[in-house]
């Protein structure tokens, strides 16, 4: 046995004989009309102090950069029945990649939202993964040019913290007995997990990013949002009321709702919110019922709101913890929020 597979108590896939397929046999071709990536948003800065104290250096080399931007990849079905694509937001310690193949090997939302129909964007956000990160303070600090107060706080989840805080066991190594995780493969899901900048001025830049990147989008789009990137989906529809339809918001940090101002929350009250939360959060549940009943009352008297709070144990569906769009049972859960979807945004008129 492996040192990984000794430290993960033996549940590493290769070392019991089991792998994701690559490919299963039988699936249905995926006919994709279009696909690409953009970025969207960011600002340029002069990284002069990047130079070591060499201005020709090839490693630090000074001069203009582009910082603060958003990446995306998108993909356009070409059966396109649903007029909005939805934009999929990793949240802190992640990328666009969760939402992609599944630790054992299923497909994720990118692709499954895309069979469904529905055109898909896998966002990055500033400073994370392919949007790239600002390392000129990093650099000019090591270099002596300025001081270590002033690099980036940064964080990034360890296996014991990811176990427990995704909520898929009670402490490290021991399963709640009917996660949905596809705890054989947690080895495939740890290499996942990226670095994130955590200043609190990492919002504004996520919130200018995320609006850039809905203007270069023809479109209306439809938001989906994973835990602390909530509050920037809620932000971001108040910067672009008139083109974001929906938001589809997987267990939203509880905090989040008390950090939207009254004036954002008055210009995403018209706008349709779906949150689903998974098994063991008393404090999410609480959190996002409070959310809804104070959304309602601004929505008007005699008006129920737009916010459907679903928490999936009261719909008999046990097992899930944060990580749900990785989850065993993740088709389920898509097909909740299409269903949400044409019930709520897409019905008759």
């Amino acid at each position: 046995m492996t040192l990984s597979c000794a430290i993960f108590l033996g549940l590493c896939a290769a070392a019991i004989g089991l792998a994701p397929a690559i490919a299963r046999a039988g699936d249905p071709v995926l006919r994709i009309a279009k696909q690409g990536s953009i970025e969207a948003g960011g600002r340029v800065i002069d990284c002069s102090s990047n130079d070591g104290g060499d201005p020709n250096s090839t490693r630090w080399p000074a001069g203009h950069v582009v910082i603060d931007q958003v990446y995306a990849t998108y993909q356009y079905p070409a059966d396109q029945r649903y007029p909005y694509p939805i934009l999929l937001n990793p949240g802190g310690g992640h990328t666009a990649r969760v939402y992609d193949t599944t630790p054992d090997g299923r497909e994720g939302w990118l692709t499954l939202f895309v069979r469904e129909g529905f055109a898909v964007y896998g966002v990055d956000r500033p400073n994370t993964g392919r949007a790239g990160t600002d390392i000129c303070k990093i650099n000019a600090v090591k270099l002596g040019r300025a001081p270590a107060s002033e690099l980036p706080a940064m964080n990034r989840y360890a296996a014991e913290s990811s176990w427990v805080t995704f909520r898929w066991g009670p402490k490290f190594g021991e399963p709640y007995p009917n996660t949905q995780f596809p705890i054989a493969y947690a080895d495939n899901y740890y290499p996942q997990t990226v670095s994130t900048y955590r200043d609190p001025e990492e919002t504004a830049k996520s919130v200018a990013a995320f609006a850039a990147l809905i203007d270069k989008i023809d479109e209306p789009v439809i938001l989906q949002s994973w835990s602390s990137s909530g509050l920037l989906g809620y932000l971001t529809a108040s910067e672009r009321p008139d083109k974001v339809k929906a938001i589809l918001a997987v267990e939203t940090s509880p905090t989040a709702f008390d950090m939207i101002p009254k004036e954002a929350r008055q210009k995403i009250a018209n706008i349709p919110i779906y949150i689903v939360i998974g098994d063991h959060a008393p404090d999410r549940v609480a959190a996002s019922r409070k959310f809804q009943k104070e959304m309602a009352a601004l929505a008007g008297e005699g008006k129920a709101g737009n916010v459907t709070v679903d928490v999936l144990p009261e719909a008999g569906i046990f097992g899930n913890g944060h990580t749900m769009m990785l989850e065993k049972n993740n088709k389920q859960i898509m097909y909740r929020m299409i269903a949400w979807l044409e019930g709520n945004l897409f019905k008759a008129k």
